[in-house]
């Protein structure tokens, strides 16, 4: 006679009972697998950041430029493809402009540089760096004014260097020394003949630190 099975007996087919270890052992495991996905997300971050800090396209000292300090150097790429570094320059002072081709005060200014420029010869150097601009409307702005000293190219999005410069307005034009140190600034819109009395004066400074006492 074939016996029926009891309320006590366990059901081979339901649900199994998990042991206190296998629980223990799952939490663990949760919680491992996040934790090792988050710092391979941080090691990539950081790997991505110290990249970041050691391409020469950016301003490698933590420092601003600020008037009476040495100015923040960088290299960025110029419009004909060379790099231009800011230091390579020490010995004669630079005029550092910031400017866009959207910006309409800037086709006053850059003609203005660019006659200091070729009527002081190598007695200064004028450097342009474009601000949140593509390179082709940098190109054609710079050849519509007939600009010939150095355009340099600035990372669109970032903007590292004109972040060191603490830049927000078109144009603005920094003074540097033959030393490197920064002797002035002009912000925004500005006359012809301020521009030209900040060349004067950097050009005085420097002849005159230049001559034997």
């Amino acid at each position: 006679m074939q016996s029926t099975p009891s309320s006590a007996d366990p059901d081979p087919t339901g649900p199994r009972s998990i042991s206190r270890g296998a629980v223990v052992a799952l939490v663990v495991v949760s919680l491992a697998v996040p934790a090792a996905i988050l710092g391979v997300i941080l090691t990539r971050d950081d790997s991505a950041s110290t990249a970041s800090t050691t391409t020469d396209s950016t301003v490698p000292a933590p420092r601003r430029a600020r008037i009476g300090k040495v100015a923040p150097d960088f290299v960025l790429p110029a419009l004909d493809g060379t790099r231009v570094k800011l230091s390579s320059y020490r010995g004669r002072p630079v005029v550092l402009t910031f400017f866009a081709s959207w910006c309409h005060p800037c086709e006053e200014d850059m003609p203005v540089l660019e006659k200091a420029q070729l009527e002081a010869g190598n007695r200064i150097a004028v450097i342009g760096v474009n601000y949140q601009d593509i390179a082709s409307d940098t190109r054609d702005f710079v050849n519509r004014l007939g600009v010939t000293f150095p355009t340099l190219v600035e990372d669109t999005a970032e903007n590292p260097v004109a972040k060191r410069y603490d830049v927000h307005a078109m144009p603005d034009t920094v003074f540097i020394d033959a030393e490197g140190v920064v002797r002035n600034r002009l912000y925004g819109t500005v006359t012809t003949d301020d521009l030209k009395k900040a060349l004067h004066a950097l050009l005085e400074q420097t002849d005159a630190s230049s001559t034997p006492g």
